[in-house]
């Protein structure tokens, strides 16, 4: 529960509040862009809600934050809220919400499709996720983009039998998953759903592309954040090598997308070609930085690989170490 005695200082004063908790990880601003905004390592409160949607927009930021960070001073209507999740995206793509503190706040979606519902990795294990799958269908399978977003990934394939999609290179995060995709080529799993490996973020990290048309790109990219386009993931935030990840990006033009759903962030949605304009931008951009070992980009890594040895992860932390040496 939030602490109104910890209020993240800037925040504009009135009902809604977030705390010094808040691991800045943009749940709240993608949910709720007009209340929420960015104050240093943390976010906080640009604007109080004015009317009755913002007022929604803001308590689904308060459901959705994985640390809950955000607080009221006065009663709110979650119980009601909590009946928008998950929240429809487009036609059958759906936000599942209730995102994790295991995968640093990271979202998950679901497709539900007449031959098998899919999820991209996974949200806390919530009974309004599990009674929304219930109700159309269950799961079949299980797509995780890389080792830092697979959460809760284990309860929801123990619960409907599910398949669980993970590349080789990150298998570590799900040994026993049943579906393992080798090497670098893209290739389709069933007739809408197309798997694109992305190395950069991690080694093994992946995206979805379902219908030609909805990309889940996982922790490659940001959107809209402080301009109206795409943004590589930066050096800061790399955890397996910053050039790997820019020429990944350099290949996904070859791929038709109209949305870019990520892991982090808010959604994007433009035609085909201003996507794949747009990303060209983002790599051209990519382009000009340099992976340098400053103090923040060390204490990033060292923090990540002691995260990933909390989560009996070995191997990624010994990479991260190791890319820490490479790079002084």
């Amino acid at each position: 529960m939030a602490d109104k005695n910890k209020i993240v200082p800037g925040s504009v004063e009135g009902n809604f509040f977030v705390d010094t908790s808040c691991i800045n990880c943009d749940t709240c601003r993608a949910l709720a862009p007009s209340v929420f905004g960015e104050f240093g390592e943390h976010a906080g409160v640009k604007k109080q809600p004015q009317n009755k949607e913002e007022r929604r927009l803001a308590m689904r930021a308060l459901i959705c934050c994985p640390t809950g960070s955000i607080g009221t001073h006065e009663p709110n209507n979650a119980r009601e809220v909590l009946m928008d999740f998950p929240l429809l995206i487009d036609r059958n793509v759906y936000y599942c919400g209730f995102n994790s503190p295991r995968s640093a706040g990271g979202f998950s979606y679901l497709v539900i499709h007449p031959d098998g519902n899919w999820m991209t990795d996974a949200p806390k294990f919530n009974p309004r996720v599990v009674d929304f799958l219930e109700r159309n269908g269950g799961l079949k399978y299980i797509f995780l983009t890389h080792r830092d977003d697979a959460a809760e990934q284990a309860k929801y394939a123990e619960h409907f039998g599910a398949r669980r999609i993970v590349h080789e290179l990150e298998l570590e995060v799900c040994p026993r998953a049943e579906v393992v995709i080798e090497g670098l080529e893209a290739r389709n799993l069933e007739e809408d759903f197309a798997v694109i490996p992305q190395p950069g973020h991690t080694e093994g990290h992946m995206m979805l592309l379902y219908d030609r048309k909805y990309l889940f790109s996982g922790d490659a990219f940001t959107c809209n954040r402080y301009f109206d386009g795409l943004n590589l993931w930066p050096p800061l935030y790399t955890w397996y090598d910053w050039e790997t990840a820019i020429a990944s990006a350099e290949r996904l033009a070859e791929f038709d997308f109209e949305w870019m759903l990520p892991g982090h962030g808010r959604k994007m949605h433009r035609s085909v070609d201003e996507m794949r304009e747009s990303l060209a931008n983002a790599v051209d951009r990519a382009r000009l930085i340099k992976d340098e070992p400053t103090p923040e980009r060390l204490a990033k890594l060292r923090y990540y690989a002691e995260s990933m040895e909390r989560l009996n992860l070995p191997e990624a932390a010994s990479r991260a170490r190791q890319l820490m040496r490479s790079i002084k």
